[in-house]
């Protein structure tokens, strides 16, 4: 079968990333590009024998995956982030994956979000593109950025298998997650900048209405309780400090002499 190379991009990320490292037994390499974590981070990777690599804090990402990925020595590349654990089950499918999809150079597959450690209804991601042959897909440049396939085909494990999907552990404390909030709202603004996005005060009322009805109505928020609407609300809460910063971006544009 072919070769497998798993990257993984990480920054302070101790809290979950002994159980991902030993899900990635069979992996044929493991690539950790740390931006100069603080923590407790790169010791637990060279402690399960990871190559570890590093690339300038940037806030996101995107970029330094996209840099990561041409350090592989495989000819496929499975990327996860270090709070995300890969089921025995999706593994063994990666590895037929390589040998008896013909034309196919992308693979997508569900994702299952856990929230103060439960899977939430609202957040399983029935498409998450994660893995390629070396050199056939690349991350877009901005945060929160999509992969875009180069070469070949894409093929999606069926969304309603849910054996399948990637577990992400993805929110520890409402207090992290609301540091993620302001952080990412704040690189947001570079992409409106870059597409010279003006404020809307309709965007700014019904952007995060929308939200909380897609999450917690046609998602099924509702189905996990308590979680479920608190979930709705800090995603409808995301979208909001998206358009309120952009409004503070012209305010203060607008007001140069004013005292801030």
């Amino acid at each position: 079968m072919a070769t497998i190379s798993v990257v993984i991009n990480t920054y302070n990320a101790q809290r979950v990333l002994r159980q991902c490292l030993a899900a990635l037994d069979k992996a044929d390499e493991i690539i950790v590009c740390d931006m100069y974590s603080t923590d407790e981070t790169v010791s637990i990777a060279q402690e399960y024998g990871c190559k570890v690599i590093y690339y300038e804090r940037s806030g996101y990402a995107e970029i330094a995956r996209n840099w990561a990925h041409a350090q592989i020595s495989s000819e496929w590349l499975l990327v996860i982030d270090a709070d995300e654990i890969v089921p025995e089950k999706l593994w063994y499918y990666l590895k037929e994956f390589t040998d008896n999809k013909d034309g196919y150079t992308t693979l997508s597959f569900p994702k299952q979000d856990f929230v103060l450690g439960k899977p939430l209804h609202c957040m399983y991601r029935r498409i998450d593109k994660r893995f390629w042959k070396k050199d056939c897909a690349t991350y877009e440049t901005h945060v929160h950025g999509g992969v875009i396939t180069l070469k070949g085909k894409d093929f999606m494990i069926d969304p309603k298998n849910k054996s399948m999907a990637l577990l992400h552990y993805h929110v520890e404390s409402l207090e992290s997650y609301l540091e993620k909030i302001n952080r990412y709202t704040t690189l947001e603004q570079v992409r409106f900048q870059e597409k010279n996005r003006s404020f809307s005060l309709f965007v700014l009322f019904f952007r995060p209405v929308g939200e909380f009805i897609k999450i917690y109505f046609l998602k099924k928020g509702f189905l996990d309780g308590t979680l479920g609407f608190i979930f709705a609300v800090l995603h409808a809460f995301y979208k909001f400090m998206q358009h309120a910063k952009l409004y503070e971006t012209h305010y203060k544009r607008k007001r140069p002499n004013l005292l801030y």
